[in-house]
């Protein structure tokens, strides 16, 4: 089968939506499929302009044998939403023009956000290819979560907008049964939905190195190091951290955030204002170092605003921490709190409390032999049910299958490959 996977983000970029696109692009390819993937140049606000992100050619053949073809999109490190809108909207408009040019593919595969899913949605109609969305983040109600978008017209054309994709898609794929019932709300009969989390190549993390260096900068160097690594992002409320490190001023701990996002600077600025000398701020680095990363800190954050919306979603970043062997700080509610528990890999805490966390922190410095325990959990449960390999199988297994019967008529296909336009 041809194959085009359309993402916004795709490494080296590091988000997390980008990584499934690339998993998605290597097991698909991996099966004996032409697989393109039609992205952007490093565009997210949470890498512009780090080096890493600098070397991303505008046409390359990956060693997995897949294509990859970025577009050159408006782009800006700052969050003003005039800017993201346009970022989107140029990234819409590139996809659809570029991918109109490409061989028919059979099937389109879309990664969220939503752009992604609106430029893919234009391309099955004119290819008249099956179309496969992978919904990682619920748009437009993320957008309303955060604060960037108020109720209004815009908020209502995207919902139209929203509705219009899952109803046209084949399968829709989500990663957890939250989503699945959002869906089911929102009028999209359950059997196109497909289940499928993020997973992990827990041999990447398992066994990494400590970076001794860190461990002893200050103001690490003698405590307990909580560890934040991802996007330093409006979503992720790290207020409520920065809330723990002062309540944690006497205590021999320390908060470590690694990371790029709208939020940082701002971040960077409470701590000093707030005059924390138990935080410290690392940049973005690229995927090859986050292993030893994680393997340098004694346990790790997982974190998003108190909101019904982030109840039914899990952070991609969990199984990486569980696959790292070390234990959990779980300031998330619904599903993810749950996945905690289950596994047995750290402790679930209150969204958005503070003081709940600041006194999590406490129980793990007094408990290091349940530290250890937890992290052993995280990791056995993590190689048992979030293999990336069997999940990503599964995955393309659900692409072969939805593309065959959800292609559309042969009749539009033929004025499509003579040049006709396709039409919804």
């Amino acid at each position: 089968m041809r194959i085009l996977i359309v993402a916004q983000y795709f490494p080296p970029e590091t988000a997390a939506t980008g990584r499934r696109a690339q998993d998605l692009a290597e097991s698909l390819a991996a099966r004996g499929h032409d697989v393109t993937v039609l992205t952007a140049r490093p565009n997210h606000p949470a890498g512009a302009g780090r080096y890493f992100c600098r070397e991303a050619r505008s046409s390359e053949r990956a060693p997995e044998g897949y294509r990859v073809l970025r577009l050159a999109v408006f782009r800006s490190p700052h969050a003003r939403p005039w800017k993201r809108l346009l970022n989107y909207l140029t990234f819409v408009l590139f996809a659809i023009a570029r991918g109109m040019l490409l061989a028919r593919p059979d099937a389109v595969l879309a990664v969220s956000p939503l752009p992604a899913g609106l430029a893919a949605l234009a391309l099955h109609a004119w290819h008249g290819a099956s179309l496969i969305y992978d919904l990682q983040d619920i748009w437009p109600d993320s957008a309303r979560a955060v604060g960037v978008m108020k109720r209004g017209l815009a908020l209502r054309l995207l919902a139209v907008l929203e509705g219009l994709l899952y109803r046209r898609s084949a399968r829709v794929v989500v990663i957890s049964e939250g989503f699945r019932d959002y869906l089911a709300g929102a009028g999209v009969p359950r059997e196109r939905v497909r289940v499928i989390p993020n997973g992990v190549d827990a041999g990447l993390f398992a066994g990494a190195p400590c970076e001794v260096r860190l461990r002893r900068a200050a103001p690490l160097r003698g405590r307990l190091i909580v560890g934040y690594i991802g996007n330093l992002g409006l979503a992720q409320g790290l207020d409520t951290a920065l809330e723990a490190a002062a309540r944690l001023g006497a205590d021999r701990a320390a908060l470590l955030f690694i990371g790029e996002g709208v939020e940082r600077q701002r971040l960077e600025q409470r701590a000093q204002e707030m005059g924390l000398e138990n935080v410290r701020f690392l940049r973005g680095v690229p995927r090859r170092r986050v292993p030893r990363l994680l393997a340098t800190c004694d346990a790790l954050l997982v974190i998003l605003r108190d909101d019904p919306l982030f109840q039914i979603t899990v952070p991609s970043k969990l199984y990486e921490y569980m696959a790292a062997g070390k234990p959990v700080l779980c300031s998330v509610g619904g599903e993810t709190a749950a996945m905690v528990e289950a596994a047995r890999c750290g402790l679930a805490l209150p969204p958005s409390d503070g003081a709940a966390l600041a006194e999590g922190v406490r129980a793990l410095a007094r408990d290091p032999a349940g530290c250890a325990a937890m992290g052993e959990a995280g990791a056995t449960w993590v190689r048992e049910h979030g293999s990336r390999t069997a999940l990503m199988t599964a995955y393309a297994e659900t692409v072969e299958a939805a593309a065959p019967s959800a292609s559309r008529p042969a009749a539009l296909r033929e004025r499509v490959a003579s040049g006709a336009p396709g039409r919804f």
